[in-house]
């Protein structure tokens, strides 16, 4: 049986009314029916949601996810990050996970800091606000896709664009990422 990861673009298109919400509904179906293991990645969010905050808790997390009608399908943890993951549902990396994390980062996001701290340097944030913004969004971005590689997952789910640059996808499927499909070519494939 395929396992597919939906990352956090899949989660915002249920928030927004998205085109892909029916093929993302579609492989949630699945998972309910025994057809396939449909994962998202347990993250606070890329981006304030329409109400204009972070989940604060992985309680919150949950009762969104009811509320896109996604509730069933696994949550897989990443790495632990503050105020990105949460305490009670990440991990604690090791050297090789972070290596694993670098190499991502570096494919999808080139140009940009590691590190919040760095980051915060080199744009001139007092690093001890909450980390926002681009570089918040290209962590969990990365944590999405880190998740899906650690836990060896066969379908990478997104309506990002920039996982589907041919060079991108190509490297991430290096790393071991399987497949990087849109939701609709995703259903084709249970």
């Amino acid at each position: 049986m395929r396992t597919f990861t939906l990352d956090s673009s899949c989660i915002a298109a249920m928030d927004e009314g998205h085109a892909a919400v029916k093929f993302i509904h579609m492989l949630a179906d699945a998972h309910a029916a025994g057809k396939a293991k449909v994962a998202v990645v347990a993250l606070s969010a890329a981006e304030k949601r329409q109400a204009g905050f972070y989940f604060d808790d992985f309680d919150a997390f949950r009762d969104h996810l009811a509320a896109v009608d996604l509730a069933r399908v696994e949550i897989l943890k990443p790495m632990a990050y503050f105020d990105i993951s949460f305490p009670e549902w990440c991990m604690e990396a090791d050297d090789a996970m972070t290596m694993l994390e670098q190499h991502i980062h570096d494919i999808l996001f080139p140009q940009s800091q590691f590190t919040w701290e760095d980051y915060c340097e080199e744009h001139g944030i007092d690093p001890s606000f909450s980390p926002r913004g681009d570089w918040r969004k290209s962590k969990c971005d990365v944590q999405s896709m880190w998740a899906h590689i650690q836990n060896k997952r066969d379908v990478f789910v997104t309506i990002d664009d920039n996982f589907h640059q041919p060079a991108t996808k190509a490297a991430l499927i290096g790393l071991g990422a399987g497949q990087i499909e849109h939701p609709q070519q995703a259903v084709a494939m249970i």
